[in-house]
Order: C-alpha cells, then structure tokens, then sequence
C-alpha cells in the first residue's frame, strides 16, 4: 500500500500533541506492515522530524506557495493508494484517491470563543471538506461522538484510536535521575504539576484560584510547577502572571516553560500529584504520560478526561475552586495516592503506539479495499 501523508501544516517548533501523533504513528506504521511506503508531504522546515534514507519512507518537499501546483502531479506520480492528513484543518479539495483525516477534536462546537473563526466558520470548513473524506480517525469515543453531533459526518465513518505517551516514558526514571531534576529545576518537595499550553480551555486561573482557596480556606500550602512554553505576548500567560502577583503566589508556583521531553518523566515521577484542570481535550495525552510516571492524577470531569483516566484519578467540577481544593485535600492522602497509582499503572497498559498503529492500519486497509471493489 502506498500512502501520501500530508504534513504540510506540521511546525516543529514546540513538538505539541498533534506532532507527537504524527510522529510516534508513522515510525510505529512502518515496523508494523512493510508493505507498506509512505510518502511525507512535507514543507522544509519539518524535514528533519523524520530519518532520512529509509527504503519505505520518501520526503516530498514541497514550497509553501506551491502546495496546489504540485501535490497533484506528485499523487499521480507516486501511484498512491490512499491520501492520509493526519493535522487538523490541513485538507485539501478534489483529492483523486481514497482519503482518510483524522479530527483530533472539535473544541471550537464547545468553546467557539477560544478558536479562532469561532463556531460558523470553522463548522463550514468541516462542511465543504468532509463529504470527500472516505474515512475519519480520532482519538477517543467522546470525539468519535462530538464529531458525529457537531460535524454531521456520518458516525459509522469515524473510527476512535487512541494514542499514546511519548516513548521516553517507557523506561521509569531512577532515582539519580530523579534527584538531578530535582536540582535543576529547584523543585520543592510535594509539588504538584500542571503539564500544559497557555491556551483559554486550559483553565489555569480556575487552578490558580483553588490554591487560593487551600492557603485562606484550609492552610493548606501546596507547591505548583507549571510546564508549557508561552510567549510573552500570550494573554493566557499573562494572566496567569497577573494573578500570581495579584494573590501573592508567586514563591509558591514555579513556571518553567518548554521542558525537553526527556525531562518529563522525572518531573512527572517526583511530584506528590498531577492536576488537570482542563475544560475541554480530545484525548489528553499528560494524563497518560502521569500513568506511565507513576503519578497520581486529580483531573476535570470535562471532555474526553473521564474516558482516558478512568478509575486512576480523581475528578473535580473544573470552574469551581472549592471543588478543585477538595479533590486536591482528598488526593494528598497517602492512602489514596497509592490506590490512585496502581490503579494508573493498569489503565496504562490499554495504551499503545503499536495498537494505535495497528488499528489504524485495518482503517486504511478497509477503506483501499473498498475503493477497489468500485
């Protein structure tokens, strides 16, 4: 089988969730089937997110202003079986083979304020596109029925594959690892973490205000490391500093910005939990990456967070502070934190880039084949 895979609106330059999909499943694609060629679409500055001089995979590049002119030759040229875009809103018309997308999630049907275009524009995106997709691939059953729902694409057509952690977090750090992490980021003991973007459905004011509520309410002081590049002209970022100066929290949270993922296990490992407040995720890759880190997870009630976390963590209403405040008091119990942790060592294991790989196969196939019997 021979597959385009369009990555021309790929960024490398903070290796966010979407690029981890990309990457994990076309290395896991291609130890999978080797019958199987796969041809990167690519712009140049990804082209050093894939090895070069492999048999079975091929980088186009392709120049930006260019992308039209030359993608469609390119199809013929290479005799594709199938058309991949794995990016969201990365799709392009009149595709003349059999073509799978996968919609990661449709926050904008939730939260139409925190995505650009809002809920009008970006629903008549979906419309002119998806009546050409053969197939559509996500990352849970809550997207597999929002997109459903919302986008009007027929739910038999859409195919929910999760994903997995990053491969760093498939060897537990040891202890001197752990103690250098310590050092190098100044982390104090008992810290909790927060791994994440500086974008609005975050909802890091509403875990900001919960710290509140423990110092005033409970005298209960708990540290908070923030992971997560942001410019300084971000405004979610800003009024996370704002609030900090505000509420006099500043020594108590440790912003630390993009963290090479090598770091993140022991990160992850050396903190007393993990809190995730998020309103709205498609999959939620952190609560997978604390499972594998052996880090208790006290998390929303939101989105798809309940389906990926199941019963390794502890759920919180995430626009209210006083809820947040208590499931952190119940989650700092040691009883409940070794129950939380083995119980996400388990959960853990459904998680796989080889079954998401191998379920995304039998997608690909199934569509080729019945392409053929047309």
């Amino acid at each position: 089988m021979r597959i385009g895979v369009n990555l021309l609106s790929l960024t490398n330059d903070r290796f966010g969730g979407v690029e981890q999909y990309v990457t994990h499943l076309i290395s896991q694609l291609l130890t999978m089937d080797k019958n199987i060629k796969l041809f990167l679409f690519l712009t140049r500055p990804c082209r050093d997110l894939f090895p070069d001089y492999q048999d079975r995979l091929k980088k186009l590049m392709i120049k930006e202003y260019k992308v039209h002119d030359s993608i469609y030759p390119l199809i013929a040229e290479c005799q594709l079986d199938l058309w991949f875009s794995p990016i969201h809103k990365s799709y392009i018309p009149n595709v003349p083979v059999p073509s799978i997308a996968t919609i990661h999630d449709v926050l904008h049907t939730a939260y139409p304020q925190f995505v650009q275009g809002e809920l009008i524009e970006n629903n008549r995106y979906y419309q002119h596109f998806a009546p050409s997709f053969d197939a559509v691939l996500t990352v849970s059953e809550f997207s597999r029925n929002a997109i459903a729902k919302n986008l009007h694409i027929p739910k038999e057509k859409i195919y929910a594959v999760y994903q997995d952690a990053p491969m760093v977090f498939r060897n537990f750090p040891t202890d001197v690892l752990k103690e250098k992490i310590m050092k190098k980021y100044s982390l104090e003991e008992g810290y909790a973490i927060y791994p994440s973007s500086y974008n609005p459905h975050k909802n890091h004011i509403s875990l900001l205000k919960a710290l509140v509520v423990l110092r005033d309410t409970f005298k209960k002081r708990i540290p908070l490391v923030l992971t997560g590049y942001a410019s300084s002209d971000n405004r979610v970022y800003q009024s996370v500093l704002d609030f900090l100066q505000e509420n006099e929290l500043k020594e108590q949270v440790n912003i630390l910005g993009y963290v090479p993922r090598e770091d993140m296990p022991s990160l992850y490992s050396n903190a007393s939990f993990m809190i995730f407040p998020s309103l709205y995720e498609g999959f939620g890759i952190p609560l997978v990456e604390a499972m594998k880190a052996q880090c208790p997870i006290v998390c929303s009630d939101r989105g798809s967070i309940p389906e990926i976390a199941g019963h390794a963590a502890i759920k919180f209403n995430p626009e209210d502070p006083e809820d947040i405040a208590l499931k952190v008091l119940k989650i700092s119990g040691p009883e409940i934190r070794k129950k939380m942790i083995i119980q996400g060592i388990e959960r853990s294991k459904i998680f796989s880039w080889e079954n998401c790989a191998k379920e995304t196969l039998n997608v690909f196939r199934r569509v080729v084949k019945r392409n053929e019997k047309r």
